[in-house]
């Protein structure tokens, strides 16, 4: 784990924060429950994906 000083919510250095929106595909924050652009919610699936997106890149 890195020795961060605080965490930023774009920073992935510890886990995921951010996750792709399957209705219009903005970017977002992963704790929230609903697309802030299209309103659409943020799926399970989308989240699992973000997870496994992440741990490709921190193996």
């Amino acid at each position: 784990m890195p020795d961060c000083y605080m965490c930023l919510p774009t920073c992935e250095n510890c886990k995921p924060k951010m996750v792709v929106c399957a209705e219009c595909g903005a970017r977002t924050l992963m704790d929230l429950k609903a697309c802030p652009l299209c309103k659409a919610p943020i799926t399970e699936e989308a989240r699992e994906r973000a997870w496994e997106e992440w741990r490709s890149r921190h193996e």
